[in-house]
């Protein structure tokens, strides 16, 4: 099998997880410039999301729990669809995160920088605080989720937001 490593890895290094764990706090800070606020007129929608088998458990609940913090905080509300968004962030997100696994892994563990980049191939750029909730299209709102939890929770929002009108406050419930 031919190798992986992209051509511009470096040797041995101590590159470790992307700096993104305070990633809804920053984005609380950039979301505010958005064009649509929460308009606190419009009376506040509880949308409950369905925890399915196929999600990634651990990933799942820390997605949600990212929601339902902002929830709480009374933060969420329905974006203008389409959101306006840059995917060249959530490219070159992804694309940093493949080459640290190769500048930590190469060439002296072969073996475990193909199989991260392997389990990486599975893994989505996310945005933790939802864009169609009013979450910030910034590196610093990404975390890799599972690709199809991160499908399905985005679509199980947007079902049941796309008919509100543009700003109203929205309320997360988790349902087992």
């Amino acid at each position: 099998m031919p190798s992986m490593a992209p051509k511009s890895s470096k040797k041995r290094g101590g590159a470790g997880k992307p700096k993104v764990g305070k990633g809804v706090r920053a984005a609380v800070k950039k979301a505010a410039a958005k064009p649509v606020v929460r308009n606190n007129d419009l009376p506040e929608v509880t949308i409950k999301v369905q925890r399915k088998s196929f999600h990634a458990r651990g990933q799942f609940d820390r997605k949600m729990n990212a929601l339902k913090k902002l929830s709480d905080e009374g933060k969420l509300f329905k974006q203008a669809n389409p959101v306006a968004r840059d995917k060249k962030i959530t490219a070159d997100y992804k694309k940093r995160i493949r080459q640290k696994i190769f500048d930590k892994y190469w060439p002296h563990d072969k073996k475990m920088a193909n199989a991260l980049a392997a389990r990486l191939r599975k893994q989505q750029p996310d945005h933790v605080w939802e864009l169609q909730l009013g979450g910030a299209d910034d590196v610093s709102n990404l975390k890799l989720l599972h690709g199809r939890t991160n499908w399905d929770v985005g679509g199980q929002i947007w079902r049941q937001i796309m008919n509100l009108p543009d700003g109203t406050p929205i309320r997360i419930e988790v349902v087992d």
